[in-house]
């Protein structure tokens, strides 16, 4: 069969329409987290700024918080590829979980389509003020001095948190004890009641509060520039622990098959709905930081990633029981 010019022109005129009706039914985003959490808290500020801009469709939030999101991202996989299911993606689900057990359900590269980047966590590194440390170096010092006896609370083997201590024992030459909990949520409830746990990573949403009122002391932050949210907080890379870089991230992500018009529009309605300033504000009051990118941005940030994690996870030598 032929193709005219105007066979051509009417197509590509056809294309964005396809996406102009869009949502023709209820959205549902996948959180890899249970409810009450940051990362809950993140998605619902997702859903609520994406149901605006759609003029008041119904965004249903569905909370997956099992496996260190694999099951969240097995469910997005297996999902109808037309825009209707999306995934609140982290580090671990987009990096870490393929750097650490090769093993997985799913295939990031092949089995995802990427919409955006939505904020970025600084971890923050807390102690308890019992401990009687304020700085980086005085941690390592008294670590130094009682190899295995200080214990550093994670919410679960293989979260950036669980890696984030991995990464500071290799380079500061520490034997910090890992105490892996189910969530943030149980290992903040031990740390607060100085339950055997002295030191914890935790993203700026979670640790803001303790902080601020004084029931945990912060002294560094993870990731390559200070948290906006705590400005006085040095990074681990300028008190000492040069290369240390750990950054958790979320974005939204389809399955991989979804048309790209599609795909142009939800990128549209996510960076608008969370410009909002309301959204924007309350993202910022969490500690989280915004970083709203195209679709190609975003898969383009999550390729360098992986590798990166590869690496760092070789590096750290830390493992999933």
């Amino acid at each position: 069969m032929k193709i005219t010019r105007r066979a051509l022109a009417m197509a590509a005129l056809a294309t964005p329409a396809l996406a102009q009706g869009f949502p023709t039914r209820n959205v549902t985003l996948i959180v890899g987290a249970p409810p009450g959490g940051t990362a809950d808290a993140l998605g619902r500020l997702v859903a609520r700024g994406l149901a605006e801009e759609w003029g008041g469709a119904t965004v249903v939030v569905e909370n997956r918080g099992t496996a260190g999101g694999q099951l969240a991202a097995e469910n997005l996989a297996r999902a109808t590829p037309d825009g209707h299911t999306l995934l609140l993606a982290n580090t671990n689900v987009l990096a870490i979980n393929h750097a650490i057990q090769s093993r997985q359900p799913y295939d990031v590269l092949r089995d995802f389509g990427f919409v955006g980047q939505v904020a970025n966590w600084p971890l923050v590194l807390a102690v308890r003020p019992d401990l009687g440390v304020t700085s980086v170096q005085e941690l390592i010092a008294r670590a130094r001095e009682n190899p295995g006896k200080l214990n550093a609370a994670s919410a679960g083997n293989g979260t950036a948190m669980h890696m984030a201590l991995a990464l500071f024992n290799r380079l500061a030459g520490t034997e910090i004890v890992h105490v892996p909990y189910r969530g943030s949520g149980p290992a903040m409830n031990d740390m607060l009641a100085g339950q055997g746990v002295q030191m914890i990573f935790e993203p700026t949403a979670t640790l803001l509060g303790p902080i601020q009122a004084g029931s945990l002391r912060g002294i560094a932050v993870a990731s390559a520039r200070r948290a906006t949210a705590l400005p006085d907080l040095p990074t681990l890379a300028e008190s000492g622990l040069n290369g240390y870089l750990v950054t958790q991230y979320h974005g939204i992500v389809v399955p991989s098959a979804t048309p790209a018009p599609v795909v142009a529009q939800l990128n549209t309605a996510l960076n608008r709905g969370m410009a909002r300033p309301e959204i924007r504000e309350r993202l910022t009051a969490l500690g989280a930081e915004p970083a709203p990118t195209t679709p190609a941005e975003f898969s383009g940030f999550v390729r360098e990633e992986i590798p990166r994690w590869q690496e760092l996870v070789r590096l750290s030598g830390a493992q999933v029981d």
